[in-house]
């Protein structure tokens, strides 16, 4: 038995262990330390310009309970009016009238969020486990309220028109004397930040001539609320994902064997594509990479964000797809994939958007909601042009020897509305390729119109508590605090005929 210090009441074996560790001097590697508590730090990007823009889309409640919000509206007969020169003693022409029943269904947008008891303790007097994991569940919640107001749509988007294929015999590794086919999705916006399209188009067909150096491309029109398409491309019936692109064009330089990976743009989707499943049924899932059959591009989950709001036609319960309905009266314009281009110091398709909404309804819009691609080319290319100023202080030296380069432009003069300035909002979750020129006000005698837009709630962004059930052999079964963060709301458009889309912007 092991004898014992009485002094210390240790035994001698273990005095003996000391001895041994003993080191000559004490070093770093075996000297005293502290444990450095730093700060606990989040790297979730959570910037929803839309969500928080209370401006733009003000979040009211509901002054009663209602699955739909509903309204009525006169609309835009004035091209129909005839009139209102009589001669003496006849009366005066009949004003017709249009009245449009409007409705737009309220959704729940939630996020879940779970901190057990255990991991509570464990973060004691260095973080607050349940307080964090509630704003992180309230910040996801966020992201999805800004998405939702952007870009959810609950009608499909119209079918892909006609494909046009051309075959050339440079730019490629595809074969001699070969039968490409393509076929041609496109994603709504909702789609294409969260996975999924609309049905493929009808297949098409080109021969490849002689050489192995062809190419083949393909262009179609630009579809209505769509933001981008995916590009099917095979042999006899085989047809495997190529791509995704922003415009109605593609280039094809070689004959996929199976499904590519999605291309690295701005914030899309990595779900593979061609999988035929709702986003929202069952995200999990990914695509076969195969021509998608199904139609997601909409779901009964989503109401119907700006652009669905806008480019909608009015049903008899909401907006319905373009063609079903009564056009909304929103411009809508097909850049054709062509870049932007600058004319007489301005931007050619924003010039263009202006006029057509200054012909429509003889206003301006507040704000251009673009993606920072087309924010950065509306700056380089006025920047750069030779109208564009710089003025230097004549008499500060400090300011002149410490410029700083680069230039950002922040609003764009609306030459067709006499000059009026509109702000360019830089967006995550506006599509590239896609403009959306938003009109907030509309001051028409009697239009009864606060602000164009309004977030309707039920409810808005409460917690609700689950009450935490027994759940032996679960990770996370036991002792814990579920919760939900949840909104019910839905996006009121009360003038999508002074609103603009142009889509298909190189």
């Amino acid at each position: 038995m092991p004898t014992m210090n009485p002094a210390e009441g240790i035994t001698s074996e273990t005095i003996a262990m000391l001895r041994k560790a003993v080191s000559s001097g004490v070093l770093a590697s075996t000297g005293m330390f502290g444990v450095d508590l730093s700060g606990r730090v989040a790297l979730i990007p959570v910037n929803v310009p839309a969500r928080n823009n209370t401006s733009a889309f003000p979040r009211v409640i509901a002054g009663e309970g209602d699955p739909l919000a509903r309204w009525r509206a006169w609309l835009n007969v004035n091209s129909q009016q005839s009139s209102a020169a009589v001669g003496s003693d006849y009366a005066g022409s009949a004003t017709l009238f249009q009245e449009q029943d409007m409705f737009a269904p309220y959704k729940p947008l939630a996020k879940f969020g779970r901190a057990t008891l255990d991991a509570v303790a464990f973060a004691r007097n260095y973080d607050d486990a349940l307080a964090d994991a509630e704003l992180q569940t309230l910040m996801q919640l966020f992201i999805s309220q800004d998405m939702a107001i952007i870009n959810h749509q609950n009608w499909a988007l119209p079918a892909v028109g006609t494909v046009a294929p051309a075959a050339s015999a440079t730019g490629g590794t595809i074969g001699a004397s070969l039968t490409v086919q393509v076929q041609v999705a496109a994603r709504s916006g909702a789609n294409y930040f969260e996975g999924g399209s609309g049905p493929a188009s009808t297949l098409v067909s080109v021969a490849t001539g002689a050489g192995t150096t062809n190419s083949v491309s393909a262009s179609w029109a630009a579809v209505k609320a769509a933001a981008a398409y995916d590009v099917y491309v095979g042999l006899a019936g085989t047809l495997w994902y190529y791509t995704t692109v922003t415009t109605g064009s593609v280039t094809i330089t070689s004959l996929p064997s199976a499904a590519a990976a999605v291309p690295n743009l701005p914030l899309i989707s990595s779900l593979a594509p061609g999988a035929g499943v709702l986003p929202l049924a069952n995200p999990a899932v990914g695509g076969n990479g195969h021509p998608p059959t199904l139609d997601t591009s909409y779901s009964a989950n989503y109401y119907n964000g700006v652009v669905a709001s806008d480019l909608g036609d009015f049903g008899s319960t909401g907006p319905v797809t373009p063609g079903l309905g009564v056009p909304s009266g929103c411009v809508f314009q097909d850049g054709g994939g062509n870049v932007l281009t600058l004319s007489g110091g301005g931007i050619t398709q924003l010039d263009n958007l202006n006029n057509a909404i200054w012909a429509n309804v003889q206003l301006s819009p507040t704000a251009y909601m673009v993606n920072s691609l087309q924010g950065d080319e509306i700056s380089q290319l006025i920047v750069g042009s030779p109208s564009s100023t710089t003025f230097l202080p004549p008499t500060d030296a400090d300011a002149r020897t410490n410029l700083a380069g680069g230039g950002f432009i922040g609003r764009y003069v609306n030459r067709a509305a006499g000059g009026v300035p509109v702000a360019i909002e830089v967006h995550p979750r506006v599509a590239p390729g896609t403009i959306i020129a938003r009109t907030d006000r509309v001051p028409f005698p009697g239009s009864n119109i606060g602000t164009a837009f309004e977030i309707r709630c039920q409810y808005d962004s409460m917690r609700f508590d689950y009450a935490a059930n027994w759940a032996p052999g679960v990770s996370g079964g036991g002792p814990r605090y579920d919760f939900e963060i949840r909104s019910q709301e839905t996006l009121v458009n009360y003038a999508p005929t002074a609103q603009g889309v142009l889509a298909n912007v190189g």
